[in-house]
C-alpha cells in the first residue's frame, strides 16, 4: 500500500483516505444521539490528522453482540468497501462500536490484513495490524467488548427473571393500566387500572367518553358475548377511539389483548404464566378464559362470521356431497326468490326465508328446554371446576420450574428431574384440557332456559352471534326434495344432529 508505517500515514495529510464507522445498540427516542456523537468525534480525529473523509457508515439501534437478532446493513457495506480498497485507515471511536463478537473481530482483522488495510484509529490511538503488540492490544479490546456484551445480557436477563418472579411488570405498559413511580427515586410503586376519562371524536363529529380500562372490559364483554372481532374493530374505529398504538384498531390487536393473561393479574415470562402480578386484574378469570376458549376454537377459522350477511350460509351443508350451502338468487318457472343451494354440485336447495325461520325456531326451542343447563354441563364442568383446573395447572408449572432450578444447581440428579418432568407435564396437559373443555360456552351464557326467547329476540340483526350459536349447538345437513315432490318443507328435509346431549342427537326440536 501507499503508506508503509504509522509515521508515513500521519504525514500523508489529505492523501490519506479515511473510512469511519458508527454504531449504537439502542435508540429508543430515535434521535441518533449516540451515533451522532460518535460521528462528530470520528470526524474530529480525521480533521486533526488532516486526512480526507472518503466514506462513512452508520448502523443505529443495532446490536453487535453474538446474540444480536437484527442485521447491520451499513456494516456489510463497510466490509464491501474494505474489500474494494476504498480507504487507507479505518476510524472507530472504540472497538465495541465495530463489533462485540470475537469471531467478527477476527473476520474484520483478517480481511483488512488480506487487502492491506493495516491501520485502525480506535479512540484516538493509531494501530498497525502488522505490529504484534498492536494486534495484541486490539485483540484484548475485542475480548473485553465481547465479555462486556455477555455481562450486560446476563444482567438484563437476571433482572427480567427477578422482576417476573416478584410479579413486577416489565417493558411497555399494558394498555388499560398505568404505572405509578416514586417522585424522587422513580422506583415503581404500583400498577393500577387506567380509569382516566378521555374523549373520542367520531368521523361524524359525535364526541364520546372512554377510558383505557373501560375499553379493555368492553372488549372482553363483547368477545365472550360472541361478537366477532371485526365487529368490535369497526365499532371502536367508528367511535374514534385510538388503539394502543394511537392509530386505527385491527383485529389482530384486539385478539392479542383478549388472550393476554395480564388482564387477570398474571405475570408472563417468555410466553408462559409464571405467577401472580403485583397488579389487580381488569376482568374476571371466568371472562378471560371464556374469551380464550372462544378465540382458540378451531371452528372459528373455517368461516368469516364477522362478514356474514346470511344466517345459514356455510353452516348448513349438503347431505349428498358434504359441501357448504350459500345464497343463490333464482328466477325459475315464474317463481323469483332466494335459496340456500349446495355450492359444489347444486345437489339440494331450500328457500332461504323458510329455512332461516325453521332453524331459528328449532334452535330457540332447544335452548329454552328446562333441562338445557344439565344437557350442556353433562359433558362439561362448572365454572368452579374450570378455575380449579387452571389453578392446578399453574401450581404444577411452578413445581416444574422449582425442579428445573434444583437440576440446574445440581441438587437433584438429571434422572430424577427427567422423571419428575415427565409426570408433571402429563398432569399439566390433563388440567389444561379440562380447563379448555369446561364451563358453559360463553356465547350461550344468559341465552338458555327461560331467557332463551327474549335473548334471541334482543340479538335482532346481529347475524354473526346467531351464526355462532347455531354452529355451536347443531350440525345441520340439507336433504334434496326429490323430483316431483310437492310436500311442504319440514323436518324430513334436514339431517339434524344436536352437538350436546347424546339422547337428543337425532331429534330436532
Amino acid at each position: 500500500m501507499r503508506f508503509d508505517s504509522k509515521a508515513t500515514l500521519l504525514a500523508g495529510g489529505a492523501e490519506v483516505r479515511a473510512g469511519r464507522y458508527q454504531r449504537a445498540s439502542q435508540d429508543k427516542k430515535e434521535q441518533g444521539k449516540s451515533v451522532g456523537d460518535q460521528g462528530k468525534l470520528n470526524v474530529a480525529e480525521i480533521n486533526r490528522n488532516g486526512w480526507t473523509a472518503s466514506a462513512t457508515f452508520t448502523d443505529n439501534d443495532r446490536s453487535a453482540s453474538r446474540h444480536a437478532t437484527k442485521e447491520r446493513p451499513q456494516f456489510e457495506l463497510l466490509m464491501d468497501a474494505i474489500r474494494a480498497g476504498k480507504f487507507d485507515v479505518l476510524v472507530v471511536w472504540e472497538i465495541s462500536r465495530n463489533q462485540r463478537d470475537l469471531a467478527v473481530y477476527v473476520q474484520i482483522r483478517d480481511l483488512c490484513t488480506e487487502v492491506g488495510l493495516n491501520f485502525w484509529l480506535v479512540g484516538g490511538v493509531l494501530y498497525d495490524l502488522r505490529d504484534k503488540n498492536d494486534r495484541m492490544m486490539l485483540g484484548f479490546q475485542a475480548v473485553q467488548a465481547e465479555w462486556l456484551a455477555d455481562s450486560i445480557r446476563d444482567n438484563v436477563l437476571r433482572g427480567i427473571v427477578g422482576a417476573a418472579e416478584a410479579g413486577r411488570p416489565h417493558g411497555k405498559v399494558t394498555y388499560g393500566y398505568r404505572r405509578i413511580y416514586h417522585t424522587r427515586t422513580r422506583a415503581l410503586e404500583r400498577q393500577e387500572p387506567d380509569t382516566e376519562i378521555r374523549q373520542a371524536t367520531a368521523a361524524d363529529g359525535m364526541v364520546s367518553e372512554f377510558s383505557h380500562a373501560g375499553v379493555v372490559r368492553e372488549i372482553f364483554e363483547k368477545v365472550t358475548g360472541g361478537t366477532p372481532l371485526v365487529t368490535i374493530e369497526d365499532d371502536l374505529n367508528a367511535r374514534g377511539i385510538p388503539s394502543p398504538e394511537g392509530s386505527a384498531w385491527r383485529r389482530g390487536v384486539i385478539r392479542k389483548m383478549a388472550l393476554n393473561p395480564a388482564y387477570i393479574g398474571k405475570r408472563v415470562l417468555r410466553g408462559e404464566v409464571i405467577g401472580d402480578g403485583m397488579w389487580d386484574g381488569l376482568v374476571s378469570e371466568d371472562s378471560y378464559w371464556a374469551a380464550v376458549r372462544l378465540l382458540q376454537d378451531p371452528s372459528r377459522t373455517t368461516t368469516r362470521a364477522g362478514r356474514a350477511v346470511h344466517l345459514l350460509s356455510y353452516i348448513v351443508t349438503c347431505s349428498v356431497c358434504g359441501g357448504p350451502t350459500s345464497k343463490q338468487s333464482v328466477n325459475r318457472r315464474g317463481w323469483t326468490g332466494e335459496l340456500y343451494s349446495c355450492l359444489k354440485k347444486r345437489c339440494a336447495a331450500a328457500p332461504m326465508d323458510i329455512l332461516d325461520e325453521y332453524v331459528q325456531r328449532a334452535v330457540v326451542a332447544w335452548l329454552s328446554r328446562p333441562d338445557i343447563y344439565e344437557v350442556l354441563t353433562a359433558q362439561t364442568a362448572t365454572d368452579a371446576d374450570v378455575s380449579h383446573a387452571r389453578a392446578e395447572a399453574t401450581r404444577l408449572r411452578t413445581d416444574l420450574e422449582d425442579w428445573r432450578k434444583l437440576a440446574e444447581s445440581g441438587d437433584v440428579t438429571p434422572i430424577s428431574f427427567a422423571r419428575a418432568e415427565k409426570g408433571l407435564l402429563a398432569q399439566i396437559a390433563e388440567h389444561d384440557a379440562r380447563a379448555a373443555e369446561a364451563g358453559i360456552p360463553p356465547v350461550l351464557r344468559g341465552r338458555i332456559g327461560a331467557e332463551a326467547v327474549a335473548a334471541w329476540a334482543e340479538l335482532g340483526d346481529e347475524v354473526a352471534v346467531k351464526r355462532d350459536i347455531i354452529r355451536l349447538v347443531a350440525d345441520i345437513r340439507l336433504i334434496p326434495a326429490g323430483k316431483g315432490n310437492r310436500r311442504p318443507f319440514g323436518r324430513h328435509r334436514l339431517d339434524w344432529r344436536w352437538k350436546f346431549g347424546k339422547e337428543h342427537d337425532d331429534v330436532a326440536a
